[in-house]
């Protein structure tokens, strides 16, 4: 994972070249397609840097592949403003406009007839279509404003936007929002599918090594009282705590998210924990699936992912076939097979015919 932090500087092969002040945003592939450098340093002019130009990125500095004499060959980025008459405006008069005046004061001075006009203002060198997100960007929730976009963080090798650190008040407190919580992103900022409470609910965006990240979130999911999460694992990698394991339920799994998401330095939480209610639902509907068992009033239950079947089935091969099946269903750690052999009445007051003699 990337971090495009504006601001941060932007070095070419034989020096630096500038200051990262937009990067823009494809609001349909979620996808970051070229950043903004600022003229500085070895170049004359802003220019519209494509990602695939870019060699490396650490928490410092942007590294470009090319040279500072290269740089020219990139488009240029300016911002334009025109005037113009707004979309709506119908002239109300078929005289030119040199052909009518207008009383403006009582001493009788005239003007020429005035037409509206609306200040546009436009991007030169990048896609209309596409947005450029900078230092003071705004961002919205649902119930509000509540803060700035500080940077960006993307996938390495697909340049997908993945997370927006987002600044929030005059000290700064900076929380990062996964990409999956933004709704859509504007011309006049990024709009949140979420309220400002659930933003309370992270944690502040700071560097931290993983390692001491993954210590704490298993120091704080241990002494959780409310809901047992003993089998609940964390791993972390570049600030991304995995949460994997079983528990009783989904509050009990929503308890281990937030506990892990409030810890400083998680950037995001990938949460994998599978419940006891999930894995009784999911071995019922495949056995209710299976045309070898729908028929059978089987009983399941689940404790930490340890499934016990119960009930009454007609012979050993539907007894073994539902431990089979629900042996393949995700979250189920062993089977305990407690389901009674009963042949149907049927097959009991028949007895079998004998073989015919000739």
């Amino acid at each position: 994972m990337a971090g495009y932090r504006i601001g941060m500087p932007v070095y070419c092969r034989d020096g630096r070249c500038g200051t990262l002040v937009k990067v823009v945003l494809d609001p349909h592939a979620k996808r970051v397609t070229d950043l903004i450098v600022e003229k500085g340093f070895l170049q004359k002019k802003d220019r519209v840097i494509p990602v695939t130009a870019v060699e490396e990125v650490t928490d410092e500095r942007v590294v470009l592949k090319v040279k500072s004499d290269e740089l020219t060959r990139f488009p240029e980025y300016r911002e334009a403003e025109f005037e113009a008459p707004p979309p709506d405006f119908e002239q109300v008069t078929r005289y030119l406009a040199h052909e009518a005046l207008v009383w403006a004061t009582r001493y009788g001075m005239s003007v020429d007839h005035l037409i509206p006009k609306v200040r546009e203002r436009v991007k030169v060198g990048v896609d209309p279509e596409e947005r450029l997100i900078g230092r003071g960007t705004r961002v919205f929730a649902l119930d509000g404003p509540v803060g700035e976009i500080d940077h960006v963080l993307v996938d390495k090798n697909t340049h997908e936007v993945t997370h927006f650190v987002i600044r929030q008040g005059i000290l700064p407190r900076r929380v990062v929002v996964p990409m999956a919580w933004v709704s859509n992103v504007l011309d006049d900022g990024v709009y949140l599918k979420v309220d400002k409470a659930q933003l309370s609910e992270l944690s502040q965006h700071v560097r931290r090594p993983d390692e001491d990240i993954q210590a704490e979130v298993r120091d704080r999911l241990a002494k959780v009282t409310a809901y047992d999460l003993s089998r609940v694992l964390a791993e972390v990698k570049e600030g991304i705590v995995r949460l994997t394991g079983q528990v009783k339920d989904v509050a009990a799994r929503r308890e281990a998210e937030v506990v892990a998401r409030r810890v400083e330095g998680v950037i995001d939480v990938e949460n994998e924990i599978t419940t006891d209610t999930g894995v009784v639902a999911r071995v019922i509907a495949a056995l209710l699936e299976d045309p070898r068992t729908r028929l059978y009033p089987i009983e399941v239950s689940s404790e930490h992912g340890v499934v016990t079947l119960s009930g009454t089935v007609p012979s050993e091969e539907v007894k073994r076939v539902a431990e089979e099946i629900a042996r393949r269903q995700r979250g189920v750690v062993s089977v305990i097979n407690a389901l009674h052999v009963k042949p149907e009445e049927w097959e009991v007051l028949i007895p079998p015919l004998a073989p015919m003699r000739p």
